[in-house]
């Protein structure tokens, strides 16, 4: 039977991110991916004057339908979560319309390079996030986030294997039963590491650096880590995270060679193909 995975993202008329990402990368893994738009935007952030209308107030009606019409669901996969309700509703949509054996997949969006977006200046919101954070099944962190997840400063972390590996290994104490650290850098690659705490299995996998930033290539990995757990092959975590670094290095370089403007993220659309899986 095909698998349901809601994947609880915003939604941007422009610049691949999010849901437009998220949508297409799940359908290709072979699932049946039903959003939850938390938001909509006229483009991601990283654009100026973008519209924004915020959909919170939509979400618990949206659960409860999905209740009554009898949606069960194998997989819930969320990203940036604008409020401490969202948060909450990201757990309520889970314990409502989720299988027993429904797989929590969290990213949790707060930061990037160092820096902490504005609403992490909420300490509660910092609280709730590591709250769901502590009942997922995986966990996928940038390093910024995993700093704030751990009660550092965003800024406070290395790129040591070492001290990524005690990282992940202290979430896992926290209660994430799998970690994924992303964007870690080693000489002139980037990678990310994993720390299996069923299992005890950790490693990393690292790729030549493409040299330019795109916005969205979280929300990429973190789909395809997802389509990869949860679709027919059924990948162990260390499987799923080197699928989902080699597809956003081979989307980044692509998108390099046609040269289209950098915050319009990377063109996956062609590479797809990449992702379905075999009958």
């Amino acid at each position: 039977m095909q698998k349901k995975v809601a994947a609880f993202h915003d939604i941007s008329g422009f610049g691949r991110c999010a849901l437009t990402i998220a949508l297409p990368v799940l359908s290709a893994c072979g699932l049946y991916c039903c959003p939850v738009p938390s938001a909509v935007l006229s483009g991601h952030t990283a654009y100026p004057n973008v519209t924004f209308r915020d959909l919170t107030d939509d979400i618990d009606d949206f659960i409860r339908s999905w209740n009554e019409i009898g949606v069960r669901l194998d997989g819930v996969y969320s990203g940036y979560l604008g409020s401490e309700r969202q948060v909450r509703q990201v757990r309520a949509l889970r314990e409502t319309c989720g299988r027993p054996e429904c797989m929590l997949i969290v990213d949790p969006v707060m930061g990037d390079n160092g820096k902490a977006y504005s609403i992490v200046s909420n300490e509660s919101y910092i609280t709730a996030v590591r709250s769901l954070c502590a009942g997922a099944d995986i966990i996928t962190p940038n390093q910024t986030e995993c700093a704030l997840l751990l009660g550092r400063a965003p800024t406070q972390y290395t790129d040591s294997r070492e001290s990524a590996l005690d990282d992940m290994k202290r979430l896992v104490d926290k209660g994430a039963k799998r970690v994924v650290v992303t964007g870690m850098s080693e000489g002139e690659q980037l990678g990310a590491g994993f720390y299996d705490g069923v299992t005890g299995e950790s490693g990393f996998i690292f790729h030549r650096r493409v040299p330019a930033y795109f916005p969205g290539t979280g929300d990429l990995f973190t789909s395809v880590l997802t389509g990869a757990l949860l679709g027919r092959e059924c990948c162990t975590l260390a499987s799923a995270v080197e699928k989902a670094a080699n597809f956003v290095m081979e989307c980044a370089d692509y998108t390099m060679r046609q040269g289209t403007p950098n915050l319009e993220g990377v063109q996956f659309e062609k590479l797809l193909g990449r992702l379905i899986p075999e009958e």
